[in-house]
C-alpha cells in the first residue's frame, strides 16, 4: 500500500490512520505475552567456559593412534604409554591351523589377552608366506604355509590363483571372524595372505590375478564386518581403488613410514591420500627409517599409528632434530583432541531444554575412526545427585576445528548450584575414556568444566 503525504488529508482521516496505527503498535506486546504463556524460553545471557590445554608432548594413550607394542619391543620412549598389541610373526599360519580344520587359536588368544589386560586393542596379520623368516629355521615349529596348501611347481611359494589356496583362506577367515569378530579386544585386522610376510607384493614365482586378490580381500572383509580391514598399499592403485570400492570396512597400511614414499603407493596417488578422510591409515617404521622423513609423512599422509619396534636407531643415537621429530612424530599420529570452550545458558531453567554449544581442535594427523560419545555430567553440589546427558558424535570427522550445537533437557533437575564435567566415552564400554588433549582429568576420565546454576 502506498502512503501518501497526511498533510494532504482531511483532518477526519488523519485521525483514523493515526488510531489505526496505534492499534497496531499495541498488538506487540499482546502477541509477546501470549507466546510466553505458551511455554517459551525467555532470552537468556551465555556463559562460555575455557578448557585448559595439554602440551603437545602430553601423553595420550587412546587406542588406535600413537604408538603400538611389536616384536615384543617396549615402548620408546619409555615415557610413552602403548596399550596396543600387534602380533604378525606370532600368528602365521602354518601354526594357527597346522593340518586342515586343525585349529590352535592359542596365540590369537594371547594376542587378546595382553591387550585386554592394558584396555587397549589387539591387531594381527596372517602371512601364507615369509621367506628367510627365523620359524623356518626352527625344526619344532610348524611351517608358515600349511602344508595343505597348493604350491607353484618347483617351489616353495604358494599357489596364490589355485582355487584350492583361496578356499582354504576364506574358510580361515570365515573361523577367525566367528570367534573373534565380535570381540571388543579386537582392533582391526590386516588383509595379509598375499606375497612375502603377507605384504601384497612378490618378486619370484607368480603374482596373484585381480579376480583372486579381490576375493582374499573379501575373505577377510566380510569375515570381520565390525572392524578395520586393511590392505598394504604395496597393491598397484587401480586393485586398490577396486578393493576400497567394494569393503567399506576396508582401510590401508604401509610398512616404511621413513623410508622414501613409504614403499607405497598412497604417495603416488592423489585419490589414495584421501582414503584416510573416513577410513584409517596404519604404519610401522621402515628398518632403515628416518625420524625427520617418518614425521613428516606421519603429517602429510595422515597416519594414526606408529610401531615400538623395527627403528634402525636408538633414542641416544638420534640428533637433537631427529628426536624432535620422532617426538612429534608419537604425539601426532592418529587423533589428538581437546575441547577449546563449552557455551550454555547462564542460568538453566529446570524442565527445559538448553542449547549447548562445544568447540574442538584435533591437534593429530587424523579423525578418530570408532564411535565416540561426548557426554555432560551434572553434578547437584548439595546432594551430589549426578545426571547425565549425551551431546551425541560431535567427534565424528573431526580434523581440525569445530563447533557443535546440541538441546540438552534439564528434566529431572533440581534448583541450585552443578558442578558440570565433560566426558567422551565408548559407547561399547570397553575402551576407558578417551584422554583429551586438556588438563583436569578426573579418574572418572572425565573433565571438569565449571559450575551452572538451575532455578
Amino acid at each position: 500500500m502506498r502512503v501518501r503525504d497526511l498533510s494532504s488529508l482531511t483532518k477526519a482521516r488523519r485521525r483514523a490512520l493515526v488510531a489505526l496505527a496505534t492499534l497496531v503498535c499495541l498488538a506487540v506486546p499482546i502477541l509477546g505475552s501470549s507466546a510466553l504463556a505458551q511455554g517459551a524460553s525467555p532470552q537468556r545471557s551465555e556463559r562460555t567456559f575455557r578448557m585448559a590445554p595439554l602440551g603437545m608432548t602430553a601423553d595420550l594413550p587412546n587406542p588406535l593412534r600413537g604408538q603400538y607394542r611389536w616384536l615384543g619391543a617396549e615402548p620408546t620412549p619409555a615415557t610413552v604409554t602403548s596399550n596396543d598389541v600387534y602380533y604378525r610373526d606370532q600368528v602365521y599360519w602354518g601354526r594357527i591351523e597346522k593340518a586342515d580344520n586343525a585349529w590352535d587359536f592359542s596365540w590369537i588368544e594371547t594376542g587378546l589377552a595382553e591387550a585386554g589386560s592394558r584396555g587397549g586393542k589387539f591387531g594381527f596379520r596372517v602371512m601364507a608366506y615369509c621367506p628367510g623368516c627365523w620359524m623356518g629355521s626352527r625344526a619344532d615349529l610348524p611351517p608358515v604355509t600349511p602344508d595343505f596348501v597348493p604350491r607353484q611347481a618347483g617351489t616353495d611359494v604358494p599357489d596364490w590363483n589355485s582355487p584350492v589356496f583361496v578356499a582354504q583362506w576364506r574358510e580361515l577367515m570365515t573361523e577367525l571372524g566367528r570367534r573373534y569378530g565380535d570381540d571388543p579386544r579386537l582392533g582391526y585386522v590386516d588383509v595379509g595372505g598375499y606375497g612375502a610376510y603377507g605384504e601384497w607384493h612378490v618378486w619370484e614365482g607368480e603374482r596373484v590375478s585381480d579376480a583372486n586378490g579381490l576375493a582374499l580381500v573379501d575373505a577377510v572383509a566380510s569375515a570381520f564386518p565390525g572392524k578395520h580391514v586393511l590392505l598394504n598399499t604395496m597393491t598397484p592403485v587401480p586393485f586398490t581403488l577396486e578393493a576400497l570400492r567394494n569393503h567399506r570396512n576396508l582401510g590401508l597400511r604401509t610398512d616404511s613410514l621413513g623410508c622414501p614414499d613409504m614403499h607405497s603407493m598412497v604417495a603416488t596417488d592423489k585419490r589414495l591420500q584421501s582414503v584416510w578422510r573416513t577410513r584409517p591409515f596404519f604404519s610401522e617404521w621402515c628398518t632403515r627409517a628416518d625420524p625427520v622423513l617418518g614425521a613428516q609423512q606421519v603429517r602429510r599422509f595422515h597416519v594414526s599409528t606408529l610401531s615400538s619396534g623395527n627403528m634402525p636407531w636408538r633414542g641416544t643415537e638420534l640428533t637433537g632434530r631427529q628426536r624432535t621429530a620422532y617426538t612429534t612424530a608419537l604425539a601426532t599420529a592418529g587423533y589428538r583432541i581437546k575441547v577449546r570452550s563449552l557455551t550454555l545458558p547462564d542460568v538453566l531453567d529446570a524442565g527445559r531444554k538448553v542449547v549447548v554449544r562445544t568447540a574442538w581442535t584435533n591437534q593429530g594427523a587424523a579423525p578418530a575412526y570408532d564411535a565416540w560419545d561426548v557426554r555432560l555430567t551434572f553434578v547437584h553440589a548439595a546432594t551430589g545427585r549426578t545426571i547425565t546427558r549425551s551431546l551425541g558424535r560431535p567427534l565424528e570427522g573431526l580434523v581440525d576445528t569445530a563447533v557443535r550445537s546440541r538441546k540438552v533437557s534439564t528434566k529431572g533437575m533440581k534448583a541450585g548450584r552443578y558442578d558440570l564435567f565433560v566426558g567422551v566415552v565408548d559407547p561399547s564400554g570397553y575402551s576407558a575414556p578417551m584422554h583429551l588433549a586438556n588438563a583436569g582429568r578426573t579418574t572418572a576420565g572425565t573433565y571438569r568444566v565449571g559450575a551452572v546454576e538451575v532455578r
